[in-house]
């Protein structure tokens, strides 16, 4: 039931991702589609398999800091009245706040999974756990081919932010702690990529 309801997931939650506008809807539907992953290693796990473990406190680590610096540059990129809703309203983001843009794109990566961040070593670890179980091998190609379809909803607004332009785009909300906590998140999903193995091995 656990492997049904995780496939389940993972593909009503990116389908639904691909049909948004709205980049916060699109955000909240693929963190739909990453329970299904967190589910793929609930169910190894509930196999016995040992490696599963501290993959999936790894993947929940590195998704909680990559998310929270997501919906964090949303917040910060308009508010209220001026609020950034759709992906057009994104476009030009590069140009205006580079910082802020790059810092995106690094939360986006991770997401969907693309090295050298720490999203993609969470999925990589907890995929070659769940690969441990013969009966869970489909679920994770399946894993693997939906992981590849995010790429496109996610480089959606990197395209935006970098290859398109708006001449009435919002100027944004700046906040300096907001700004620092957005720093602290880009170096932990950064340091989770680039120095995986040492985090993993202080993991039950």
């Amino acid at each position: 039931m656990l492997v049904l309801v995780a496939f389940a997931t993972m593909t009503l939650g990116n389908l639904a991702a691909i049909r948004q506008e709205s980049v916060k809807r699109m955000l909240a539907y693929s963190s739909i589609a990453h329970v299904g992953y967190l589910l793929v290693g609930m169910a190894a796990v509930g196999l016995g398999v040992a490696a599963a473990r501290p993959a999936l406190v790894f993947y929940l680590a590195a998704y909680a800091f990559t998310t929270l610096g997501a919906f964090t540059v949303a917040a910060w990129v308009g508010r209220k009245s001026d609020e950034c809703l759709t992906v057009d309203d994104w476009a030009g983001l590069g140009r205006r706040r580079p910082a802020l843009a790059l810092a995106m794109t690094l939360f986006l990566l991770s997401l969907a999974g693309v090295p050298p961040t720490g999203g993609f070593f969470a999925k990589f670890y907890l995929f070659r756990a769940a690969v441990e179980r013969p009966e869970l091998i489909w679920l994770v190609v399946a894993a693997v081919l939906l992981s590849v379809v995010s790429v496109y909803y996610y480089l959606r607004i990197v395209v935006a932010m970098y290859f398109h332009e708006r001449k009435d785009a919002p100027a944004g909300y700046a906040s300096v702690p907001t700004g620092a906590v957005l720093v602290l998140l880009a170096a932990v999903v950064l340091m989770l990529g680039v120095m995986p193995a040492p985090v993993m091995g202080l993991l039950p």
